[in-house]
């Protein structure tokens, strides 16, 4: 049987490598056509990469935790048939006199893009694998909560998740290794100094891998090439929340002041486009969008993730609130499809999730704006003259200065607080 190598595929969205999480197979295993052979963490995504072929498993090319570059070899497996080659597969040396399979570069693990005639033995990428179900899989958790596991010596295996489809979440790492201490009865102590002190301080060092390292990157890359500037502005949210419990009545959906802000700041991009743009630098241009794709900012296990609301101008308030739920959903479980993770034009993040009164957000590279929403929370306002106490929430405009100057930025800023100050305006949103 001949011996084919399987290279890690194109993954389609401008990544150049991607971090080995768990292998579904090992040296020897006999695997079936479309049988999950490994988990990878793409930087943006978990996506499982199918077999190719069926066979035997020749060898593995990389360990757990390393990171592979596109088109370099993944796995080699010891062909029992001719099934056709599909993305990132390629014959073996042996081979080199047979024609290649016709085929375009495909997304792993959300299909190919071409028809597939009928009978064809070709590779449906993200297909389910009956495999697995035999095998049992991996317990279904993000790489830093694996990492984590490993650290503190916890089997997975043994754990129930209690997120999203039974995924094993930080929190259950953590629970689990307190109450294994807590069974134990011990405590590590370090050296002392004989007056209590310790003798060194303990470090721990933690590899940038995976999302963690591409966050890192673009936000220095943000920092070091876009001149920042944030702009505040106190906006009195007694209509807005009004709003929302008018809507919520109507609909029986419960929603946030999210999607209303960002259905107002689209309107309010219409009017100053350069918000909704970015810099050329290679040809000293402005490029304004025509369309608008609204990423979200969002925290998950696998670190900062920027979902994206396309064509957001064209969705009333509550399909933008069902598409930030379930994006963001998507996200948090590790299931967000690559190309739903990338191509926004503005971006907004609610640091008011987590308490916070207003923030200074470093601009998603490499677009022009981003929005910061903060917490809605009762605060000291002027109303005709007197001080009453009213919801409130701070806006926070951090923006590129060389597509935007203060003034600018600063009308655009005031143009949203004012939609979200009056009622006729907020009323006139698409619902």
């Amino acid at each position: 049987m001949p011996v084919r190598e399987f290279l890690l595929p194109d993954l389609g969205e401008g990544l150049e490598d991607a971090e080995i999480v768990a292998w579904r197979v090992a040296e020897g295993d006999s695997v079936e056509l479309n049988q999950i052979l490994v988990e990878v963490n793409t930087a943006k995504a978990l996506v499982e990469v199918p077999a190719p072929w069926a066979g035997v498993v020749e060898k593995l090319h990389a360990n757990e935790g390393e990171m592979v570059k596109v088109g370099a070899p993944l796995v080699s497996i010891r062909v029992e048939d001719r099934t056709e080659v599909v993305a990132g597969a390629e014959p073996a040396a042996e081979e080199t006199g047979e024609p290649k399979a016709k085929r375009r570069a495909v997304l792993v693990g959300y299909g190919v893009e071409e028809e597939e005639p009928a009978g064809s033995s070709q590779v449906r990428l993200g297909a389910p694998a009956p495999a697995r179900e035999r095998r049992g899989g991996p317990v279904p958790a993000s790489p830093p909560v694996r990492r984590l596991a490993k650290e503190m010596g916890i089997d997975l295996a043994t754990l129930t998740g209690s997120g999203p489809g039974g995924r094993v979440t930080r929190e259950d790492v953590i629970k689990a290794g307190s109450t294994e201490t807590a069974a134990g009865g011990g405590v590590v102590a370090l050296p002392g100094t004989g007056d209590g002190r310790p003798a060194a301080e303990a470090v721990q060092r933690i590899p940038v891998k995976g999302t963690r390292r591409l966050i890192a990157e673009k936000m220095a890359r943000s920092a070091r090439e876009i001149p920042h500037v944030t702009t505040f502005l106190t906006v009195d949210a007694t209509h807005v929340q009004a709003f929302r419990a008018e809507l919520s009545k109507e609909t029986g959906e419960k929603i946030s002041p999210l999607p209303i802000v960002v259905r107002a700041l689209v309107d309010v991009c219409k009017r100053y486009p350069k918000l909704n743009s970015t810099f050329d630098a290679d040809r000293s241009e402005i490029v304004l969008h025509g369309r608008h794709h609204i990423g979200i900012a969002t925290d998950s296990e696998n670190g900062l993730l920027v979902p994206v609301v396309r064509d957001a101008d064209g969705k009333g308030i509550m399909a933008i609130a069902r598409e930030i739920a379930r994006l963001t959903d998507a996200a948090r479980a590790g299931r967000a499809k690559p190309n739903e993770l990338v191509g926004s034009t503005i971006t907004v993040t609610n640091v008011g999730t987590f308490g916070a009164e207003y923030g200074t957000p470093i601009i998603n590279h490499p677009e022009a704006a981003i929005l910061a929403l903060g917490v809605v929370e009762p605060r000291a306002l002027i109303v005709d003259g007197r001080v009453e106490a009213r919801p409130a929430v701070t806006l926070s405009l951090s923006f590129d200065h060389r597509v935007l100057d203060g003034a600018e930025a600063g009308r655009a800023l005031r143009a949203l607080g004012d939609v979200l100050e009056s009622p006729f305006r907020l009323g006139a949103l698409p619902r």
